[in-house]
């Protein structure tokens, strides 16, 4: 099946060594983590339709590397939505982070949204790289025109109704081939 929205919040490994106080801490010490060329080479050109959108998600310190993804993906960026994190004191090396970035990038003949929201909200942080459902529901509204619909969420967590899912936290999703 080829998928015409691909919504995907990688497992990115940092090259940073653990901190806090019991040296254990990040995303290396709450779920397996992918290489950047190992996040890159997965086969999602052979599932992307010819026309679809990409919103894919990048912190800060790897917003270059995510646009490297996106390309690798078969995808041109367009634009990124930015959540900042309420209640977060964030964590980073040269500054508090306390956003990350959800990029755009289209491949083929897709129309602009032009859907009338602000690419800029404030939600309260939740688990360690839980995404706020506003976001797969901003997707959704911004998409409600694309004339085929197909919709897949890559690294999930949780089923949604009208999403299929692919990552290793949940059974039955899609394989990449």
């Amino acid at each position: 099946m080829k998928y015409s929205i691909i919504y995907a919040d990688p497992p990115w490994a940092y090259r940073n060594k653990n901190t806090g106080g019991s040296m254990n801490s990040g995303s290396n010490a709450k779920y397996p983590t992918m290489s950047v060329d190992e996040i890159a080479n997965l086969k999602v050109r052979s599932i992307a339709d010819k026309n679809s959108a990409l919103f894919l998600w990048a912190t800060v310190p790897l917003l270059k590397e995510g646009l490297f993804v996106m390309e690798s993906w078969g995808f041109s960026y367009k634009t990124m939505i930015t959540w900042r994190k309420i209640m977060s004191l964030g964590m980073g090396w040269w500054f508090r982070g306390q956003t990350e970035h959800l990029l755009l990038g289209i491949r083929g003949n897709v129309k602009a949204f032009r859907l009338q929201e602000a690419n800029f909200l404030q939600i309260k942080s939740l688990r360690h790289s839980e995404k706020p459902e506003e976001f797969r529901a901003m997707i959704e509204r911004a998409t409600a025109n694309m004339p085929v619909r197909r919709r897949l969420e890559m690294f999930a967590r949780k089923r949604v109704k009208g999403w299929h899912v692919f990552g290793n936290e949940i059974e039955g999703g899609i394989k990449l081939k």
